[in-house]
């Protein structure tokens, strides 16, 4: 029976020719990956043997030579260099046929678990460094006195490898791509509870000591990814995110000779997952894909929780893959994959740019809330700031001039102001149950801010004033009744204590901006009435 490497050569003979697959490749992609690793196995130890009968052949040849002295009677040199010379021809085509070998499985390859690819590289790398060496110890045996400088012979079969394991890696960056568009394209964008190994999956994706094991039958949930003590609501794809980036980070240690591949499939997948969260609920897609009926302000804050969550991890994953690529010069063998290692590096500081990018679309998703809230004073005010109040007919407002008990006062606001602070009141319990108070005041001191400039647009231009129902008495005028509708909403609004610090000051602009507007105005039955604003803020009703 022919021997392995004649059957490459036939092999290679069939692919140059453009046939078929051979006998000998059908029967390698019949093996399952374990038999074909013994295979293996068994070759490059049969290559390491050639190599090491050749050292002693050529030391045989050099040795005979060198007795009889046949290079002094003849004046050549000895057949040194030629014995070196035929040492990298006969290797260079014993790994030329192993490549062949190696070739056949690419398909079956590609399919491979990362684990179990690493078995393979191991063993080859392990046995061509083997080669290497017997190729240097042949060279200082021979003693040669020519300048040589010969080839490496592993290249050609390191650049075979090279080239699987980026198929391999390839493979798995589709499987996860895949695996994570589903998950998008299946996001409701509601809150799911966060499975205790996730807090260990974390850690180890950030590069820290972990916890003690978890135990596999515990199915403990929390509400919260805890992420350097902040607090993050999750949906379901953010998790799965958070698991592919671990599996990721893995792959960068399974395969140390590719991690620049690795890392920047990395890269990929992060700004393949903001970006499709984008279109999806900032673009309105989930509603097109008809996963959702609307773009709720709940949506959008977990969708903000799941950018906010990348962006606290991204700095800590960066961290880590430093340090896991970081090459020390005095480490044996540290400075030659320093060319690599700083392509890495470069890749890896790309990091801080994709959280940056992370922060802007949060940021995004906020002034998109706040733009909710303006939304909903355009509308309102629409009716508050163009229709006349409701007349007055009793004296239900006169306890608030002392004319009266207090306890019998009426505000008499306007009756759209109910609708308005009930927007405010539902969107504020609606964020504070997703976000942060830091976050949820946020979104509403931007959103105050915009509501005051619309308010002073409106109020500085011409208003009618008819009577009724406005005239110039004591809190009749259209001043006089924006007035006490500021302190109907201050009233309504101050159980909301997480925004008391924006809302104090909206309340302060629509005061001022009343005064500026009103409190000279000619026309008696819009002017607002300094005793107003002094008896209200007295009863500390409004803010000073």
């Amino acid at each position: 029976a022919a021997s392995p490497t004649a059957a490459a050569e036939g092999e290679a003979a069939q692919k140059a020719a453009g046939e078929g697959p051979s006998a000998l490749s059908v029967m390698l992609c019949a093996l399952s990956f374990e038999s074909f690793l013994v295979f293996w196995r068994l070759m490059l130890q049969d290559c390491l043997e050639v190599a090491m009968r050749f050292c002693e052949y050529a030391a045989l040849i050099a040795s005979s030579v060198a007795s009889l002295s046949l290079e002094e009677a003849s004046g050549e040199l000895g057949p040194e260099g030629e014995l070196l010379r035929l040492f990298e021809v006969v290797m260079n085509s014993y790994l030329q046929k192993l490549g062949v070998l190696l070739q056949a499985r690419q398909s079956e390859h590609k399919t491979l678990k990362a684990h179990d690819w690493r078995k393979l590289l191991k063993l080859s790398y392990d046995a061509l460094d083997k080669v290497r060496r017997l190729q240097d110890q042949c060279r200082q045996r021979l003693n040669l006195k020519e300048s040589f400088s010969g080839t490496d012979v592993r290249t050609p079969i390191r650049s075979i490898l090279y080239a699987q394991t980026k198929h391999i890696i390839e493979e798995f960056d589709k499987l996860c791509t895949e695996k994570l568009d589903c998950a998008l394209e299946q996001e409701r964008w509601e809150r799911t509870d966060v499975p205790s190994q996730y807090k260990a999956i974390l850690d180890k994706l950030m590069g820290k000591e972990l916890r003690l094991e978890l135990d596999p039958a515990d199915q403990g949930v929390e509400r919260y990814l805890h992420v350097e003590g902040v607090h993050f609501l999750v949906v379901p794809a953010v998790l799965t995110l958070i698991q592919l980036l671990n599996d990721y980070v893995q792959l960068c240690r399974e395969f140390e000779s590719l991690p620049e591949v690795v890392v920047q499939r990395l890269c990929n997948l992060l700004k393949l997952f903001n970006g499709k969260m984008h279109q999806l609920v900032l673009g309105g897609q989930a509603v097109q894909r008809q996963n959702l009926k609307k773009i709720t302000a709940s949506n959008l804050a977990l969708c903000s929780q799941s950018c906010g969550l990348v962006a606290q991890v991204l700095p800590n994953l960066q961290a880590h893959l430093e340090r896991m690529f970081t090459v020390d010069p005095k480490t044996p063998g540290g400075s030659s994959g320093a060319p690599s290692r700083h392509a890495v590096m470069l890749l890896v500081g790309e990091l801080s740019r994709i959280a940056g990018e992370y922060t802007v679309h949060r940021t995004a998703l906020f002034d998109k809330l706040s733009d909710l809230l303006l939304e909903r004073y355009v509308v309102h005010s629409k009716k508050w700031l163009t229709t006349p109040h409701a007349e007055i007919k009793d004296n239900s407002d006169a306890a608030l001039w002392g004319e009266a008990p207090v306890e019998n006062a009426t505000l008499n606001s306007h009756e759209v102001l109910e609708g308005f602070v009930k927007d405010i009141t539902n969107m504020y319990r609606v964020l504070l149950k997703n976000l942060t108070g830091d976050s949820v005041r946020h979104i509403f001191a931007k959103a105050f801010e915009d509501i005051a400039v619309k308010f002073e647009q409106r109020i500085s231009q011409e208003m009618v004033a008819p009577s009724p129902p406005y005239s110039e008495r004591l809190g009749r005028t259209l001043g006089d009744r924006l007035a006490l509708d500021i302190v109907f909403m201050r009233e309504q609004l101050e159980k909301a204590s997480g925004i008391s610090t924006p809302l104090q000051r909206l309340l302060a602009d629509l005061v001022h901006h009343l005064r500026t507007h009103y409190m000279s105005s000619d026309d008696p039955l819009r002017a607002l009435h300094p005793a107003v604003i002094e008896t209200l803020q007295r009863l500390k009703r409004l803010p000073c």
